[in-house]
Parts: structure tokens; sequence; C-alpha cells
């Protein structure tokens, strides 16, 4: 099972993890590369599996919930990370460093969701009790799974609704993040806050300093055949840069996520979609 924790999160197999964990890291490393339909597979096995930890249970969850958010179905995405948050009730310990992680992941999920749908003070307040959750814990753990992971994502979904209620402080936390990547060992979350970042840039009328970062976005993501994130940086450069190119390449890169089991839906205007949170 290492090698799924490694395409998943570029970390080694944990010494001690709750059951399911590995089968939850392969859904993710499935759902990175957007093959959707095999993580959908996955994550239907984790959670119909009696024995699988109830934090697992609500990691996939979640998880399943990103993929329906990244094909556009914000709404629908709801009712799995509200279900991600409502497992959680029958956790033993509710201050297990994975089940507080599984929370968090359920609270920014359902904040992404509510970016999507446009209730912007639902997504505040669901980002305010995830901050509490996270907050005591120790910034010298260096169990980035269970910690890094979960701040960062975040820092992005606070700088998502920062973009999308036009807060001035959107470009701060969007700087906030990108120094909270710095010690991510996935390349995959560097990329997303790179992308988020030049979202920021875009949005203060920094048009080169955006078309540059999304650039190598781009060329990292298909380095790495990280098809969603592709996606979503030429679709930004698309609608920066107006020359053709990048939006073929967008549709291009689109058919063959529809392959792969990814059916879209209609998504919010936005030059860097919560999708990906």
């Amino acid at each position: 099972m290492s090698k799924q924790w490694w395409a998943a999160f570029e970390v080694p197999e944990p010494s001690v993890v709750p059951t399911g964990a590995g089968r939850w890291a392969r859904s993710v490393a499935l759902g990175a590369t957007g093959r959707a339909a095999a993580a959908r597979s996955v994550v239907a096995e984790v959670v119909g599996d009696r024995r699988t930890d109830v934090a697992v249970v609500s990691l996939a969850l979640a998880t399943r919930a990103s993929l329906t958010r990244q094909a556009g179905g914000h709404a629908d995405a709801r009712a799995d990370d509200g279900a991600a948050l409502a497992v959680l009730q029958r956790a033993e310990d509710q201050h297990d460093g994975w089940v507080r992680a599984a929370r968090a992941d359920a609270l920014i999920g359902l904040a992404a969701d509510n970016l999507g749908v446009g209730d912007f003070g639902a997504s505040e307040r669901l980002l305010r009790r995830a901050a509490a959750d996270l907050a005591d814990l120790p910034d010298t753990d260096d169990d980035w799974l269970v910690v890094g992971r979960p701040r960062l994502r975040l820092a992005w979904v606070r700088t998502e609704l920062a973009l999308y209620t036009g807060d001035g402080a959107a470009g701060e936390l969007g700087e906030r993040a990108v120094r909270e990547a710095r010690h991510a060992p996935s390349r995959r979350h560097r990329l997303k806050t790179e992308l988020i970042a030049a979202a920021t840039a875009a949005a203060a009328g920094r048009s080169d300093v955006a078309v540059a970062a999304a650039e190598r976005v781009a060329r990292a993501c298909a380095d790495d055949d990280l098809l969603p994130l592709q996606w979503a940086a030429h679709s930004m450069l698309a609608g920066l840069v107006r020359n053709g190119a990048d939006g073929a390449r967008a549709e291009a890169l689109r058919g063959v996520l529809v392959e792969r089991g990814m059916g879209f839906g209609p998504a919010p205007e936005s030059v860097i979609a919560d999708r990906y949170a």
C-alpha cells in the first residue's frame, strides 16, 4: 500500500493508520489524475466495508464530494460532505488526529460547496469552525496528513472566499497559502496553491504574473498527469490570454476527464474554481 500514499500525497506509508486508510489514499490518487469513476468505485468499497474506521469513512465521503464538486456539482456535493461530518459522531475519540483531520475536511468541503451555490455567509461560518478545530494543534507537529494538509486546504478556501466576495485581502490570504504550502511534501498541493495565488494576481490586475504562474502549473501538471488541475490552469489561461489555444487545450482535457468518468455540470464564473479544494 505504500505506493498509494506516495501517489496521493508523496509521503511514505504512515507507521500507524486507521483501518481502510490505504484504500482511501488510493481513491485520492485516482481522483488527482482525473480517474473519477475508478476513484468513486474505491470510495464505495471503503464506505461499504464495516471494518473501515469511522474517520476513514468520513475522509472517503469527503473525497467523493470533492469529485462531485470538481465536476461542477456543488449543491450535490453537500450531501456527501454533510454525511462526512455526521458520521464522525460515532467516533469514540473526538480528539484523535485522524478524526480531527476528517472533521476539518468535511467542514472545508462544505464551505467550498457553498461557494459554488453562492452562500458566502455559510462558507465563512464553516471556515471559522474548521479554523477553530485546527487552531490548537501544535505547529511543530510533523504529521502533514492530519495537520498541515487540512490547514492548507483551509487556506485555499479562505482565499477563494475572498476572491468570490471581492475582499481586498485575497492577495494576502493567497500569500499565506503559499507560505503554508512550502512545507507540503505533495507537489500537487503546491501546484494547486500556486494556481490559487495566480487567481489572486489576476483579480488584482496583475495578469502577467497570473499568466506566468498558470503556464508553469499547466506544464508541471502535464508532466505528472494531474489532469483536473491541468484543465483548471488552461481554463484560467483561456480567460486571461484569449488566444484560442488554451481554450482548445482546456476543452480537449475536459474530454479526457469525461472519458475517465467525470460528469461535468454547470459551474460558477471564476478565474479559479473552488472545485479543487
